[in-house]
């Protein structure tokens, strides 16, 4: 590519723009496997405080997990049909390839493994979320 012009922009509306959540835009998951099988990680920012907690299978790590969540946001924020807000329930497709293809993630044997595995753990995962300063205090629990 020799001109920024050659650069093509996949035709997915999702993906010409995208959305992440606020705390996710402070504090992130790990983006390596955690040392020793590590079931909870602290992440500090500020005053903001986040303990990510991993479920049975550990805690979800690398891309794939934030790559859901940017297209969860995403879905939510601009309102695609995919996302019904009476139920507050995404449709992620029928089957985990067509899921797969909606988030334009190419599918192939140890890969699909591998993002199953990643999106169990993200959803298995619970964020107990502390902002707290000498004026206030926010404490919350994500499930």
């Amino acid at each position: 590519m020799n001109d920024s012009t050659e650069l093509e922009v996949p035709d997915d509306p999702w993906m010409s723009h995208a959305f992440i959540s606020k705390l996710m835009t402070q504090v992130s998951l790990p983006y390596r496997k955690p040392k020793d099988g590590a079931k909870e990680v602290i992440r500090r920012n500020g005053s903001l405080t986040v303990e990510f907690h991993g479920g049975t299978a550990g805690l979800p790590y690398g891309k794939y997990p934030r790559l859901f969540e940017m297209y969860a946001c995403t879905m939510v924020k601009t309102g695609d049909p995919s996302f019904d807000p009476a139920s507050r329930i995404l449709n992620l497709g029928t089957t985990f390839r067509e899921f797969l293809r909606l988030i334009n993630v190419p599918i192939g044997g140890q890969q699909m493994r591998n993002i199953k595995q990643q999106l169990e753990r993200l959803f298995k995962c619970t964020y107990s979320v502390d902002n707290s300063t000498e004026i206030k205090t926010e404490i919350k629990n994500v499930l």
